[in-house]
Parts: structure tokens; C-alpha cells; sequence
């Protein structure tokens, strides 16, 4: 992979500096869409780096830390009841269902993450929400 540079610049400063005279809506909304295209991949790429750091972080949510405890029970009394061969097969098998697991989670994190900046990024052109403080 190549060495990227990312720019970010406000959609207004971008809009100053494009040709009075060749701006037309088509050409304005193709420079607004590759801007907002950009703006995904920087927000995605932020979000993930995020997920990842907050991920191993335990909830204080009641209902979560309970299901988690009656979960970590349940698996311990199945892995007891296991032979070898099975213990084995069962590893194999939350391996993968841990890394699914994974992989949803960080894909709903930054799809969050992205829905909330298009939320603000509304709000801001009805006019509202300007100072989101």
C-alpha cells in the first residue's frame, strides 16, 4: 500500500475556490460527493481505530454484566461435560463465532459513527445545530 495524505477542508473554503465561471450544479455536486466520499473513509477509518481501542472495555450496564456472567456459566458447565475431541471441535467453533462477533460489532461502531455525522452534517444545512457543543 501505498503513503496517503489526507486533507481535510471545510466544504465552504472548497466551494470559494472553485471556478466561478465553469460552476455549474452538476460539477458543484460531483465536488461535494467525492468530499463527502472522502469524509466516509476518514470517519471509518477513525471509528475502527476507536472500536478497537475502547473493544476490550467492560460495560456497567446491569442487564449486560448479568447476561455476560449467565453466558460465562453456561460455557463453563458445556466445556466441563466436553471429552478432548469435543473440547477441541468447540474451541474451533468460538473462535470463529468470537471473530464474526468482532467484525459485526466494528461494523455497527462505525456505521454509528457515520449516521451520527450525517445527522450533524443535517442538522447544520436546515441551518440548525450549528454550534453542537
Amino acid at each position: 500500500m501505498g503513503a496517503f495524505h489526507i486533507s481535510m477542508v471545510k466544504m465552504d473554503t472548497v466551494g470559494k475556490h472553485f471556478p466561478k465561471k465553469r460552476e455549474t450544479m452538476s460539477e458543484y455536486e460531483a465536488l461535494e460527493s467525492a468530499y463527502l466520499d472522502g469524509m466516509r473513509e476518514i470517519l471509518s477509518e477513525v471509528a475502527a481505530r476507536r472500536h478497537l481501542e475502547i473493544w476490550g472495555i467492560r460495560s456497567n450496564n446491569p442487564h449486560i454484566r448479568k447476561a455476560n456472567e449467565e453466558s460465562s456459566y453456561a460455557i463453563k458447565r458445556l466445556h466441563s461435560s466436553l471429552n478432548e475431541n469435543q473440547r477441541e471441535l468447540y474451541g474451533f467453533m468460538e473462535e470463529a463465532m468470537s471473530t464474526e462477533q468482532g467484525l459485526e460489532e466494528e461494523e455497527a461502531f462505525v456505521v454509528g459513527i457515520l449516521e451520527g455525522y450525517r445527522f450533524i452534517k443535517e442538522l447544520q444545512r436546515s441551518g440548525g445545530g450549528l454550534t453542537l457543543v
